[in-house]
């Protein structure tokens, strides 16, 4: 009499992708708690008004969008003060503008600017050095917070920005608007919903 082996049963097909969004469990692990943790904690969690909160979001986004990094923080509490917007929602698009993406978003900004204003042609590698002028001053293997007490940094942060003109300025305002104004509506509708399903 022969033995029985018994069947192993077999592993589920792997499920679709859901046609309803983005699957978050394909996103790197740990990433999604950490996402969600910011905004719920330092955003729809903040006890003001939906527009205080959004308000702060949108000037975040502006202030975060201008050159000048080493002073974004400073510069939105006040403006926030100023202006009765919430001092804390803003933090995190405040850092939109850092050493990491400070070249790009600049030059981006720069070349908008330029655009708008009619400039002509644009050396891209002279402009290019200019930016790198912004966070690339001597002490690279410093922390950016030891190197803006420099006044190396300063001088050579304040060369940059005189050299790019009134057109980084424009561009790095419409640059804001343009990502504020959306996020002020997304965080304003975010509040208001999560303080609802909040109340159920």
């Amino acid at each position: 009499m022969q033995d029985v082996q018994p069947k192993t049963p077999s592993a589920p097909p792997a499920a679709p992708p859901s046609a309803d969004g983005p699957d978050l469990q394909a996103l790197p692990p740990g990433l999604w708690p950490k996402v969600k943790h910011l905004v719920v904690h330092n955003i729809l969690h903040l006890d003001d008004t939906p527009h205080r909160i959004a308000f702060g979001v949108l000037l975040g986004f502006i202030v975060g969008a201008t050159p000048t990094i080493g002073l974004q923080m400073l510069i939105y509490v006040a403006i926030a003060t100023l202006l009765g917007a919430n001092k804390i929602s803003g933090i995190l698009p405040v850092w939109l503008s850092n050493p990491v993406t400070a070249v790009p978003l600049y030059y981006t900004n720069w070349r908008i600017g330029r655009f708008m204003m009619g400039g002509g042609t644009v050396d891209k590698a002279a402009t290019e050095k200019i930016l790198e002028a912004v966070v690339g001053v001597p002490g690279q293997d410093q922390p950016l917070w030891e190197r803006i007490f420099s006044p190396t940094f300063w001088s050579a942060a304040l060369d940059a920005f005189m050299a790019m003109g009134a057109e980084l300025w424009l561009g790095s305002l419409l640059v804001g608007v343009v990502l504020g104004v959306p996020a002020y509506w997304l965080t304003h509708r975010g509040v208001i919903a999560f303080r609802k399903r909040r109340a159920q």
